[in-house]
């Protein structure tokens, strides 16, 4: 089956998910810019843990010379700690402090550190001024990344009726949701009055358990952990128990059957289309995952049809290589997967991919 390339910041794909049934999947590079990659963050896990100083080129060739993975090296850091006496509620706490510890350094810059780790637990809960201030922050400082540029075409699409069917999110970070309430907020409040609270669209959710209340669910299908202000009384209100950062935790989803984010993540995929960014798509259970719907759908199809094979219908966004042999190659890597790549420029050209596909 030829690869039917998929350019996705041309008018020629144009509705290309307009009428499907569509998921927005997110991973780790969305956040990029405003807290620390996964390498980065481990790096300073490793290094805070273990009194080290390495270097990000040092400890790119440390993981690469071992050949271990990340949450390998996460692991050996909550080792440490047990080994030490100390809790795993300190460790998370350790892992909070330097996902957020770059954010929290800006918005401390500009002296609005305590407002915005309030924010972030409570959106709901902020001033009509905090809400400016926290949106117009974010404008300022993170316009280019591609966190800013989903939230926008999420509420574009909200605005034309083509929202997804759900919003499936492998970060700790709960940023997304967050400054989706606070920018419907400062429309709802740039509106005439009275003024409470608009019609919020989205709900988090953190575990099996929870519902969405007939809003779009944004899954925290990994877990998630959210600032802690010194004056809360209460702990977050987060799934920082459910992170799966640590290998043990990584391994008990990758084999206890029918996990919640296995089921969650293959029903969606059985169900309707995946639009995916932010992934380098090398996550052993994410392809797993996707192998395994990619094979029930073309055994539906063998059952149905004369047909053997299908054009993939799930969209991985990433940016166009221009080398031709390299292009073909990442193509056909994911064809067993049901995954198309949708190619763009750059990654400034998220927003305008989005829009494009679902035709806003």
């Amino acid at each position: 089956m030829p690869v039917k390339h998929l350019n996705a910041v041309d008018p020629k794909f144009r509705g290309h998910l307009a009428s499907s049934k569509w998921t927005l999947c997110i991973g780790a590079g969305v956040s990029r810019g405003i807290v620390p990659t996964w390498e980065e963050l481990t790096r300073r896990l490793v290094n805070e843990t273990f009194g080290l100083a390495h270097s990000e080129l040092e400890f790119r060739k440390l993981v690469a010379d071992s050949a271990w993975s990340l949450d390998s090296w996460i692991q050996a850091c909550a080792n440490h700690f047990r080994l030490e006496g100390r809790t795993e509620s300190d460790f998370f706490e350790h892992i909070e402090q330097h996902l957020y510890s770059d954010l929290m350094m800006q918005a401390q810059n500009v002296g609005l550190r305590d407002v915005l780790v309030r924010v972030l637990d409570r959106p709901r809960n902020a001033a009509k001024d905090e809400v400016f201030k926290v949106c117009t922050f974010f404008e300022t400082h993170y316009g280019a990344t591609s966190l800013l540029a989903v939230t926008r075409a999420l509420l574009r699409a909200a605005e034309q009726g083509r929202l997804p069917e759900a919003v499936i999110t492998f970060n700790a970070d709960t940023l997304l949701h967050t400054l989706l309430e606070l920018f419907q907020s400062r429309e709802h409040y740039r509106g005439p009055p009275p003024h409470s609270h608009p019609k919020f669209l989205f709900k988090t959710v953190l575990r099996p358990l929870d519902s969405a209340n007939e809003k779009v669910p944004i899954y925290h299908c990994h877990g998630a952990i959210k600032p802690k202000s010194n004056k809360a009384v209460l702990g977050p209100k987060d799934s920082r128990d459910r992170l799966v950062f640590l290998e043990s935790e990584y391994i008990r989803v990758a084999t206890i059957s029918s996990s919640w984010p296995e089921t969650l993540f293959i029903f969606h995929a059985q169900t309707t289309a995946l639009l995916m960014l932010g992934f380098s798509m090398s996550d052993p259970n994410m392809r797993r995952w996707l192998a395994l719907t990619n094979d029930s759908a073309l055994h539906d199809l063998a059952a149905m049809t004369a047909a053997r094979e299908i054009t993939p219908r799930h969209i991985w966004l990433t940016t166009h290589i221009s080398d031709a042999k390299l292009t073909l190659l990442r193509d056909e890597a994911l064809i067993h997967l049901g995954v198309r790549p949708g190619w763009m420029p750059d990654w400034g050209q998220a927003e305008s991919a989005i829009a494009n596909l679902l035709a806003l």
